[in-house]
């Protein structure tokens, strides 16, 4: 058996890797988030085969961190002046990030946002800037994903197209 390797399987690889190094060193050094892992993270979750795929998971990974983190906030606000520990707070936010997931399958981030949320605020931080800044590692690096693909697409289709015509005459 022999493996073909082709053009797409490397500019996988290459947008991949290259998303996720570009968001963490975005994230961490010229944003100054304080967790640049989330970033990197989120440019590969979205990263798909095709890029409609990657659109599709951009706009659920941004629709369910958006959901998780306004769930966390409003849950840990709420729960926090009647005296809930952290983990009272995350099973609560989990539980009703769950019920929208029943509905809405793609939301499936919202549930371990809002634990994320939690276990990532330091101590003199609001939940709310916590919330801030995790959506914002998220959203850069989604968006880095994207556009890695986008570019990436707009390089190997040619090449592809070349190769095929190539293969045909």
């Amino acid at each position: 058996m022999t493996l073909k390797i082709t053009i797409r399987d490397i500019a996988f690889v290459l947008r991949c890797s290259g998303a996720a190094t570009v968001a963490y060193m975005l994230a961490g050094s010229a944003f100054g988030l304080a967790h640049p892992v989330w970033a990197a993270v989120s440019a590969i979750v979205v990263s798909q085969e095709k890029l409609f795929q990657t659109r599709k998971a951009v706009v659920w990974r941004f629709a369910g961190t958006i959901v998780g983190i306004v769930i966390a906030v409003a849950a840990g606000t709420l729960t926090t002046r009647i005296g809930w520990d952290i983990a009272a707070q995350m099973g609560v936010s989990v539980a009703l990030c769950a019920v929208l997931v029943r509905r809405w399958p793609d939301l499936k981030v919202a549930m371990w946002t809002a634990p994320i949320v939690f276990f990532s605020n330091e101590a003199g931080t609001s939940l709310l800037m916590a919330g801030y800044a995790r959506g914002s590692e998220v959203i850069l690096g989604g968006m880095i994903g994207a556009l890695t693909h986008w570019i990436a697409e707009r390089i190997i289709a040619p090449l592809e197209a070349k190769a095929g015509s190539a293969a045909d005459g």
